[in-house]
């Protein structure tokens, strides 16, 4: 949000036109042409440096689950199960990861 426009409140009518034009709307509807959007900026993206990897792994350190997310998780987990090519997919990516192959 520009500095201009920030604090700045909008009339009734704007609010109301902004309402019926997100009716109906879900976040999560996206379209091919998004989607192909957002995965090209992902694999494009620059990595992290190593200080922000650390800064993050510091951030994160020592913060504990509660007990609803730690079930939540577990009944996700539950019946999931890994087929033997994903498993050789997952060990090669690793090996890869860790300069071993």
């Amino acid at each position: 949000m520009s500095k201009m426009k920030k604090g700045h409140t909008v009339s009734q009518e704007t609010r109301r036109k902004m309402s019926e034009a997100h009716k109906g709307r879900k976040l999560s509807e996206r379209t091919e042409e998004h989607r192909r959007k957002m995965s090209e900026a992902w694999k494009n993206r620059k990595p992290m440096s190593e200080e922000t990897r650390r800064k993050m792994s510091e951030a994160h350190k020592g913060k504990k689950l509660s007990e609803e997310t730690k079930r939540k998780i577990s009944d996700i987990r539950k019946g999931h199960t890994v087929t033997e090519e994903t498993r050789r997919k997952i060990s090669m990516a690793h090996l890869k990861r860790f300069g071993l192959v």
